[in-house]
């Protein structure tokens, strides 16, 4: 009797690890849509640096299936995140808001400046914060700063219009609703390049902060506490080798050739 009840014991310890195991055979990611190199739609997929790097963070920590879920505008991607409907996002900033709904695997993936644009010929020399403070400015939804110098300068004593996507908010600037927009260095290329900005736009010399972008779990994602710590010492050794830098040198190519594609 006692040799059945171990046997039973046995099977039930395998099939209740064989069931954590294929809570997590699958995972789904998101992340920016207009943030070429790093990540952009491309015929309704999310394709681009972050996307091949944050895969591969998610194979190499274990997971068999990996699915891509493309939003149209980065605040759907967020809010997506936070109801769970997607387990893990990538190229997100950290703030104390946004960890009351995501469990950020560290260390993190990428950094990137906030670059600040005008139109071209209205640039001014930005040396200190509060230049901005008497300019209009925008900004895309769900965009935040963190919770440091400049985030608290940011939240207390500059009032953004706020536009639903990045091209919305270089639309405010265009039309001249606006004296200056703030965007990511990866979005403001992105944008830059497909509209073709140049001779309209310009990008201020001084970068007001650099954040950093994390790959975060769902708090309502099934996998986040099995799998967070794998993917953080994946990312760790992507870190050492310098994966990241090398995806975005690739993709930038690639973007830089669809531009010249016939349409």
């Amino acid at each position: 009797m006692k040799k059945f009840w171990s046997w039973l014991a046995l099977l039930l310890s395998l099939t209740s690890g064989m069931v954590g195991a294929q809570v997590c055979s699958t995972i789904t990611l998101t992340g920016p849509p207009a943030a070429a190199p790093s990540s952009w739609l491309s015929d309704g997929k999310l394709i681009g640096a972050a996307v091949e790097f944050a895969e591969g963070i998610a194979r190499a920590a274990g997971v068999q299936k990996v699915e891509i879920r493309p939003y149209s505008t980065w605040r759907e991607a967020l809010a997506a995140t936070y109801r769970g409907e997607v387990d893990v996002i990538f190229s997100a900033n950290w703030s104390e808001e946004r960890e009351r709904y995501l469990d950020y695997a560290r260390p993190a993936m990428s950094s990137q400046f906030l670059y600040v644009v005008v139109r071209r010929g209205e640039a001014f020399h930005l040396t200190k914060l509060e230049h901005l403070m008497d300019l209009r400015g925008a900004a895309a939804a769900g965009e935040t700063y963190g919770d440091g110098l400049f985030g608290q300068f940011v939240q207390k004593n500059l009032k953004l219009s706020r536009a639903p996507s990045i091209d919305k908010v270089f639309d405010l600037l265009i039309e001249k609703q606006v004296d200056f927009i703030f965007g990511f260095e990866n979005a403001v290329y992105e944008q830059m390049m497909i509209r073709n900005f140049g001779s309209t736009l310009q990008v201020l010399n001084t970068f007001p902060t650099q954040t950093e972008g994390f790959m975060a779990f769902s708090k309502r994602s099934k996998c986040g506490q099995q799998v967070r710590d794998k993917f953080s010492e994946q990312l760790a050794l992507a870190h050492t080798a310098r994966r990241y830098p090398a995806l975005l040198n690739k993709y930038r190519e690639v973007f830089n050739e669809s531009l010249t594609r016939p349409k």
